[in-house]
């Protein structure tokens, strides 16, 4: 049998997260099981698909890891300013980070980048990573849980954190309950380069089929796209020749970035809410998209799960240091207790806005707008929006 204090499941970028701020701040002896081995390619010579809109709050955490520096001297894009408004109406918001006395709303990185980088940082360190391993039980025992693979290899831990993500093996063999449902959404990503610079600004143009948002990169004509679009008509652009796809991108954006004049080849997934009912079980706890999902619309997935890392790890610690059972589910219900409200506040919040921006009704598209309006003048209230989302 391999013993460990705690087995992480799942290498992503929450489960790297988790196992990195571990070890720099405990003596816990960890492992990573992953069904694929972590191979994380990152090239500064092409941008990759999949980005994360990385909030101040996560940029402080990813410091205290110790990577900001290395992410920064390697491709960090910086957004300081966000245009969003109504599509369909004349309501807009602009954000200025001077209105919150930062050097940035937040930053674009990549995927891929964020977990090089992760995993890099941990082959520094005395983590164990065993991948590709298929696991078929989960054994709950006196003092510890066990974790079978399908080749009968047992692997012991007084804490399994299940980062496995939004198909998480380990919250279905655990039958945990969770609320979900579909969007009717379909989300679009691809990278464009555009005719004008996008000058560190992020756009975000919101219709009744759904939202668009266009990230800065740190190439001043090159932006990563999400569009999120009722699932038929995101059926329809995906077919569409790149000619025809740019024009549509370009009407969307209402040509604010003039001529859409390359695209890289777009891919698609669907878009649906989940959250579990219960984050923690003895021994157990469930963090980032293995707990929840959200839709897109404010980029705040990867820091819902950066969130989760640092509120667990701190708990953790802080069992340690009073000598109590860091796996306990006294202990952990703190955890949960801290982090299910916080994340259904922002799915709650995410729910409103996608249902509020997709309604036909003339009223409700009247009143918006001229919500949009109202926060736009209104500063403390522009503050106040920018700092939840941080």
């Amino acid at each position: 049998m391999n013993a460990y204090d705690v087995i992480v499941i799942g290498s992503g970028t929450v489960g790297l997260s988790a196992a990195l701020a571990l070890s720099q701040k405990t003596a816990l002896n960890i492992a990573i099981l992953d069904i694929k081995k972590p191979i994380y390619h990152w090239s500064s010579e092409n941008y990759s698909t999949r980005v994360s809109a990385i909030s101040l709050a996560s940029k402080k955490f990813l410091q205290t890891l110790s990577i900001w520096k290395t992410l920064a001297e390697k491709r960090v894009s910086p957004y300081c300013k966000m245009q969003v408004w109504d599509g369909e109406g004349d309501g807009s918001i602009d954000f200025d980070c001077e209105e919150i006395g930062e050097p940035a709303l937040g930053y674009i990185i990549e995927d891929d980048l964020l977990r090089s980088v992760l995993f890099d940082k941990i082959q520094q360190t005395n983590i164990q990573i065993i991948a590709p391993i298929t696991l078929k039980d989960l054994f709950d025992r006196e003092n510890h849980m066990e974790c079978v693979s399908d080749d009968g290899k047992i692997f012991s831990a007084k804490l399994v954190i299940a980062a496995d993500g939004a198909r998480s093996w380990v919250r279905d063999y655990r039958r945990i309950l969770m609320k979900t449902w579909s969007y009717h959404h379909t989300a679009i990503i691809a990278t464009v380069k555009t005719e004008l610079p996008h000058q560190q600004i992020a756009y975000q143009c919101f219709s009744a089929a759904g939202p668009l948002a266009f990230l800065p990169l740190q190439d001043p004509c090159t932006s990563s796209i999400v569009w999120s679009q009722i699932s038929s008509k995101a059926e329809k652009l995906l077919m569409m020749t790149d000619e025809d796809f740019k024009l549509s991108l370009a009407n969307a954006l209402h040509h604010r970035l003039g001529k859409i004049l390359s695209v890289s080849p777009r891919f698609s997934f669907p878009l649906q809410m989940r959250h579990v009912k219960n984050y923690v079980q003895p021994r157990l706890a469930l963090i980032g998209d293995a707990a929840h999902t959200l839709h897109p619309l404010a980029g705040q997935g990867v820091n819902l799960g950066l969130a989760d890392v640092d509120k667990l790890v701190n708990v953790i610690v802080e069992a340690i240091r009073k000598k109590q059972d860091f796996s306990s589910i006294q202990v952990l219900r703190r955890y949960e207790r801290f982090r299910k409200a916080e994340n259904f506040t922002m799915l709650a919040m995410m729910d409103v806005l996608k249902n509020l921006f997709a309604t036909e009704m003339a009223v409700i598209k009247q009143l918006r707008n001229k919500g949009l309006s109202f926060v736009n003048q209104c500063h403390i209230l522009k503050k106040f929006l920018i700092n939840s989302a941080n």
